[in-house]
């Protein structure tokens, strides 16, 4: 994979994640742990930021949880016949700032996948046997996933708390270099 193409997908994971953790950060309390709605506003960061952290991790087995990971705490609430049925929004909210440090370690994490993205590893079969994927395509899926989460909380935010979120474009909020030169 040629340095443009990495920097490319830095930029925008970085982005993502940024956006998720901008989100995170402009939660007022009051909304963190609000049940009213659904889904509390913290389980949904929760959510985006271990699927994020797990798929830019080179195979299931090399994954690492963090320590204030719970059982099935990752999922959103529902009907998981392969996980032992109905899951729910775990008792206990994860505290904020637990969340904003999760938020960059993903960070840093998604900078070190990308840097190791050969143009050989991104053909290779990814190591989620849930996921027929391309290690590629995979890189995309997860950026997608990050970035629909982002959007969602920052609606969220809209709608709850009359609160607006900044675009992060990339790293550091600025456009991308230009290459045409």
């Amino acid at each position: 994979m040629n340095d443009y193409w990495q920097s490319v997908l830095a930029r925008q994971f970085a982005a993502a994640i940024q956006m998720t953790r901008a989100a995170i950060d402009a939660c007022p309390d009051h909304y963190w742990d609000d049940r009213t709605g659904g889904s509390p506003f913290w389980h949904l960061a929760y959510h985006v930021l271990f699927y994020t952290d797990l798929y830019l991790s080179p195979g299931l087995a090399s994954f690492q949880a963090q320590s204030f990971h719970t059982d099935n705490s990752h999922f959103l609430p529902g009907d998981y016949q392969d996980y032992g049925g109905v899951v729910t929004t775990p008792d206990k909210a994860f505290p904020k700032v637990q969340l904003l440090d999760y938020a960059d370690h993903c960070l840093r994490k998604s900078d070190d996948a990308v840097k190791t993205l050969t143009s050989e590893r991104a053909l290779e079969r990814c190591g989620f046997p849930w996921y027929p994927l391309s290690v590629g395509e995979l890189f995309l899926v997860n950026l997608r996933h990050t970035q629909h989460h982002a959007g969602q909380l920052s609606l969220l935010l809209r709608r709850h708390a009359n609160i607006g979120l900044d675009w992060a474009g990339t790293r550091d909020n600025q456009p991308p270099p230009p290459t045409w030169e």
